[in-house]
């Protein structure tokens, strides 16, 4: 859990790296429920952690909640000449999931604060329609002229 602030407000972060393991996938479903925004990283450098993305990915579609931010990352950038999957695979699997798309690399530090950035106006953004339901669902609930009616004690 790591907390850090952006434009004047704290948020909390919670970073989990599975690496594919299918020990966490009992675990994770119960996470996704929550999730305001989720990463999915895979190797460029391995075929196998790609596979393994679809699903996970199919995993977020099904458990998350809807309009939740899904940002699809390819990393290991860096390692052009072990690339096993190609940067028009991941633009391809992000389209197919409804999910923004970067390659980085996390030695170099290519496209990491963009990654993050683009998650955290994706949060701003689900966050503050959140908040619109919630200020709907309380209006919505208040009895008709209850704010103009006189106060009264029946005791």
């Amino acid at each position: 859990m790591k907390t850090i602030e952006v434009d004047g407000i704290k948020v909390r972060i919670q970073i989990w790296d599975t690496a594919g393991q299918e020990r966490y996938q009992t675990i994770t479903k119960q996470y996704y429920r929550r999730a305001q925004g989720i990463f999915l990283v895979y190797d460029i450098s391995s075929e196998r952690s790609y596979q393994h993305i679809m699903k996970w990915a199919s995993d977020v579609d099904e458990y998350a909640p809807d309009g939740v931010q899904k940002i699809l990352i390819g990393n290991k950038a860096d390692e052009e000449q072990k690339r096993q999957v190609g940067r028009e695979q991941g633009l391809q699997l992000a389209k197919e999931y409804g999910m923004d798309f970067y390659e980085t690399s996390a030695c170099t530090n290519l496209n990491i604060k963009e990654a993050h950035k683009k998650e955290l106006e994706g949060l701003r953004t689900y966050t503050t329609d959140e908040l619109n339901v919630v200020e709907l669902e309380e209006e919505a609930s208040k009895p008709e002229g209850s704010e103009h009616s006189p106060k009264t004690c029946w005791c």
